[in-house]
């Protein structure tokens, strides 16, 4: 499907881009297969652990859900999925840094597994990781900074002349 074209027939306007390949992928992989571990181990933690609060619990869902939503967003490379896709990793790597600083006076926010307690320390600090990874990402493969860097190699700029 290299260089596929899926024209929008009501607007007239075709996509040219052809599919992400290489580190792409890879990128794109990370977060579906650490959103599914994730979610699975949240899930499994909501039925087993009955002794402790919900509230952690839940935490560690919303993690996983998090993460599966980015993948999607990054999967889908669209522009309102490319905004979906900032906050939520831009989220996964906020809500672990406010909640290392809340559970310094509260223990039980430590008390479940979850990706965004203690930096992602269940999952070998691996969140936080593949997160800085994505934001880096989507920074890097913006189709409006690959088309003005384009623009400027077409163009460039005009020297400076002194009067």
């Amino acid at each position: 499907m290299h260089g596929h074209d899926t024209t929008n027939k009501a607007a007239g306007v075709g996509d040219q881009r052809p599919p992400s390949l290489g580190l792409g992928r890879i990128i794109i992989a990370m977060f579906w297969l650490l959103g599914a571990w994730i979610l699975v181990m949240a899930i499994l933690d909501l039925f087993q652990a009955q002794g402790q609060a919900w509230g952690p619990r839940i935490v560690a869902l919303l993690a996983g859900i998090d993460y599966l939503v980015a993948a999607t967003a990054l999967t889908h490379n669209g522009r309102r999925m490319r905004l979906v896709g900032w906050v939520t990793i831009s989220l996964s790597i906020a809500i672990p840094i406010i909640l290392w600083v809340a559970s310094l006076g509260l223990d039980e926010l430590n008390s479940a597994r979850s990706a965004w307690t203690g930096f992602g320390a269940d999952f070998f600090y691996l969140p936080l990781v593949v997160s800085i990874i994505g934001l880096i990402w989507m920074w890097r493969s913006n189709p409006r900074r690959i088309v003005s860097l384009a623009e400027q190699v077409e163009r460039p700029s005009v020297p400076w002349k002194a009067g």
